[in-house]
């Protein structure tokens, strides 16, 4: 700003590349490291618009959204997480191999690099939302610790649901809802940084760690 004032517009200030990101797991890092980046996001955003397979996926879901994954979506605490996994499976359809989604969550402690979900799993197309999601209602701030996962498709027998972006409240979210049953596999761990800032009401702030954890699923 102090450049372009000096200069009487931004013709003359100096740009230089901060970062490239090109693909899924730079941009989880990038966001893990940056906290934000309404660029990044928006981009993801046009790029879906452009999209003719995502907007395959879509034409693929039911015209209206089913009724217990309506819930799921809008009320999470009063869905049957039973019924929601069915109707993926009776309406849903395969993403392709290869696919990149992003959840933000805390892989379990001391778990095994691998097991299967027994609830529906909600992802994202876009990094940001998945970090934001992780940190939502303090969920991070109590956990201690945020693990961003970038889901890889491998072989898949797990159908998803994708949700609308057009004509909903949450259509920002670009969110991927997976039936339970998901074969998860770790396959790396890397530390980003250890001071991630946290927030909790009425709380003071405190710094985590944040991971990006690279994951296979089927």
């Amino acid at each position: 700003m102090d450049e372009m004032i000096a200069n009487g517009g931004p013709g003359d200030v100096k740009v230089s590349i901060i970062e490239s990101v090109s693909d899924a797991p730079a941009a989880a890092s990038h966001i893990a490291r940056s906290a934000q980046d309404n660029a990044l996001s928006n981009h993801i955003q046009t790029a879906l618009s452009k999209s003719h397979d995502y907007s395959a996926w879509l034409r693929a879901m039911p015209s209206k959204t089913p009724p217990e994954i309506s819930r799921y979506q809008k009320k999470y605490g009063k869905c049957d997480l039973s019924a929601v996994s069915n109707e993926i499976e009776q309406i849903g359809s395969f993403l392709s191999d290869g696919q990149f989604l992003f959840h933000g969550g805390l892989w379990p402690p001391h778990g095994p690099r691998r097991f299967v979900t027994t609830r529906p799993l909600s992802t994202s197309l876009c990094p940001q939302v998945a970090l934001r999601n992780a940190e939502f209602r303090a969920k991070a701030y109590d956990a201690g610790r945020i693990d961003l996962l970038v889901l890889r498709a491998v072989d898949l027998r797990t159908k998803a649901y994708v949700f609308k972006r057009k004509g909903t409240k949450l259509g920002h979210e670009s969110e991927v809802l997976l039936a339970s049953g998901a074969c998860l596999t770790l396959k790396a761990e890397t530390l980003i940084r250890a001071d991630y800032p946290a927030a909790k009401c009425d709380h003071p702030n405190k710094d985590i760690p944040i991971y990006v954890l690279e994951v296979e699923f089927s």
